[in-house]
């Protein structure tokens, strides 16, 4: 059996493509935002779980200064030479 298109069809198909078109448009543009928000939320919470969870236990006001000890040299590197270009 063969099917032949008529004009009334394809007005139909091309009517429900841009009403479906416009129904999840607007649906997106309602549900979207409320997805972010609360996927932002939910982010910031395990941020700061996180940065209680690893906070170091000092007093307030309490300062620690750290500092490379720089007189230790690694058997890999050498010493600097200054580049000295010799003209002939």
């Amino acid at each position: 059996m063969m099917y032949e298109a008529s004009l009334s069809g394809v007005i139909k198909i091309i009517f429900y493509f841009i009403l479906f078109s416009f129904i999840i448009r607007m649906i997106a543009r309602l549900a979207l935002p409320i997805v972010v928000k609360r996927a932002e939320d939910k982010m910031r919470q395990r941020a700061n779980e996180y940065q209680q969870r690893n906070a170091p236990q000092r007093p307030e006001g309490d300062v620690k200064i750290e500092k490379k000890d720089t007189n230790n040299k690694s058997s890999q590197e050498g010493e600097y030479v200054d580049y000295v270009e010799i003209k002939d």
